[in-house]
């Protein structure tokens, strides 16, 4: 901690006085009268302090902290490196950042060289005709179809199993946050590589992957604080930058072991992949009839890429719906959602629930999945950088260079939008009085799944895969919290994940 401090002071000197040399190209905000613009010496000394007290918050925290401040408004910041960022969370700004000025604003080489070594070249980490190419493909691996015909089934066996493990902890403490990033992992391996993980049962090597895999997360915040996180990576000076090495080359074992499913060591697609119908199968089925050409390291990075997006949404949300459902006044909502899945499964919970099952019959296991992803987003924040001079519907001009954050943790509890109410977990306010899902709120008063031309592919996925977990667990179980005056608290990372120790005791459902 003191050699960190000390690492920070010497770097905030330095950075200083280049800035103090040379002009900012930015410009100045002026159509941001109401932002707190916090000084470069100001924000550099605020991480200090809180690193120094041991009180470092996550980003998307601090995000939500300065909305409130400003009565959920646009604000703007200069961070540690002097970086000017506007911050927004009205939906009609978020909307021209994602949608009608989308081609105005791109991933920043900073963030794609702070997560090169984990999503490489793949889908979340390139720009224009890179992501243009991968999504036409990607998004035909999503369809009605896939859902119906292969992901439900294979969502119901892992739920099953989940459901088995827990009832053998009935009464005892579980910490249940591992559980489901297990459960979410296990199925993606098999709907995307048809590769039998078994972490849900403690499997060393699977859970050694997703150790490194979230280490690796966590870690990677340090980069957006650090600017001289290179030097620490070159000479392994930092802890942070030491995990990163063990975690990627930990990563890279596991994935690779997977390639070579796919890819034979000259870097030729197998013959035998076009009948494979897993999500990597098709992905390169589709791109071997386009014609294109790839090497090992892009099946890697695109391998990466869907474990990423078929795990950590769900599992995050799946989380936070047991923290909600067990925080004192919302126990009514379990016994709402046992009723609907005993409907769902129709007497029966020998077999497990399928798509049709819980087509138009389950609103009430999908409102509260995603009333607890409004309240706690996978994805509290992002962050682009805008490359031609753009005025928002706001009024805040955006100039060349300046950095355009949206933080969905913040939209997500705009009173304008959503209420009063709006920071109380209320999943009545997805479900209207026909019992069904609601659609008055769009992507952008509601940009979870992001919005746009960059909308979520594995939304429907991520949605079927919870509402199927909830109501396997709901059928028979029950839970209450082990320390209810206990607080939860997220951990500093790129996703939201809660800090370990958040436990639950299991009980058997009261009989109907």
């Amino acid at each position: 901690m003191l050699f960190a401090a000390v690492v920070l002071v010497v770097g905030i000197v330095v950075l200083a006085v280049l800035k103090l040399a040379a002009p900012h190209k930015t410009g100045s905000l002026k159509g941001l009268p109401w932002h707190q613009q916090h000084e470069f010496f100001w924000g550099s000394a605020r991480y200090l302090k809180r690193l120094l007290e041991g009180n470092v918050l996550t980003l998307f925290e601090d995000n939500l902290e300065q909305h409130r401040a400003n009565d959920f408004r646009n604000y703007g910041s200069s961070i540690v490196g002097g970086k000017t960022v506007v911050v927004v969370c009205m939906p009609e700004d978020v909307k021209c950042i994602l949608k009608t000025s989308f081609s105005n604003f791109e991933k920043d080489v900073t963030f794609q060289e702070n997560f090169r070594e984990l999503l490489g070249n793949g889908i979340f980490n390139v720009n224009a005709a890179e992501w243009k190419s991968q999504r036409a493909i990607a998004s035909q691996l999503f369809s009605r179809r896939q859902l119906r015909d292969r992901m439900s089934h294979v969502f119901g066996l892992h739920a099953q199993q989940l459901v088995r493990i827990l009832r053998g902890k009935l009464d005892g403490p579980v910490e249940i946050q591992p559980y489901f990033y297990n459960f979410t992992f296990d199925a993606i391996n098999s709907i995307a590589f048809n590769r039998y993980v078994n972490s849900l049962s403690g499997n060393a090597e699977d859970c050694s992957f997703q150790k490194a895999f979230d280490q690796f997360q966590q870690c990677v915040v340090s980069r957006f604080i650090v600017p001289w996180w290179k030097v620490n990576r070159a000479l392994q000076l930092s802890p942070e930058e030491r995990t990163i090495t063990s975690c990627v080359k930990k990563i890279n074992e596991y994935v690779f072991d997977v390639v070579g499913d796919y890819v034979d060591a000259n870097g030729q697609v197998r013959d035998d992949v076009t009948d494979d119908q897993t999500l990597t199968g098709l992905f390169l089925q589709s791109a071997v009839e386009e014609g294109r050409q790839f090497k090992k390291e892009f099946v890697r990075d695109m391998i990466l890429n869907f474990v990423i997006a078929g795990r950590d949404t769900t599992a995050s949300g799946l989380t936070s719906c047991i923290e909600f459902l067990t925080a004192p006044g919302n126990e009514h909502w379990q016994q709402q959602l046992g009723e609907e899945a005993l409907r769902c499964f129709a007497g029966s919970t020998t077999d497990p629930l399928t798509f049709d099952d819980i087509a138009d019959r389950s609103p009430i296991a999908e409102a509260v999945f995603l009333e607890a992803i409004r309240l706690h987003p996978p994805v509290p924040s992002n962050e682009k950088v805008c490359i031609r001079e753009t005025k928002l519907p706001s009024g805040t001009v955006l100039k060349a260079g300046v950095y355009a954050s949206w933080a969905p943790i913040s939209t997500n509890r705009m009173p304008s939008v959503f209420g009063q109410s709006a920071e109380v977990f209320d999943p009545q306010r997805w479900i209207t009085a026909a019992g069904r899902i609601t659609t008055m709120y769009d992507d952008f008063m509601f940009p979870t799944f992001n919005a746009g031309p960059r909308l979520c592919l594995g939304k429907g996925m991520a949605i079927l895969e919870a509402k199927i977990a909830l109501l396997t667990i709901f059928a028979g179980l029950r839970f209450s919290r082990t320390l209810p005056n206990r607080k939860v608290s997220p951990i500093t990372s790129i996703t939201w994940q809660l800090q370990p120790g958040f436990e639950v005791n299991v009980h058997l459902a009261p009989s109907p």
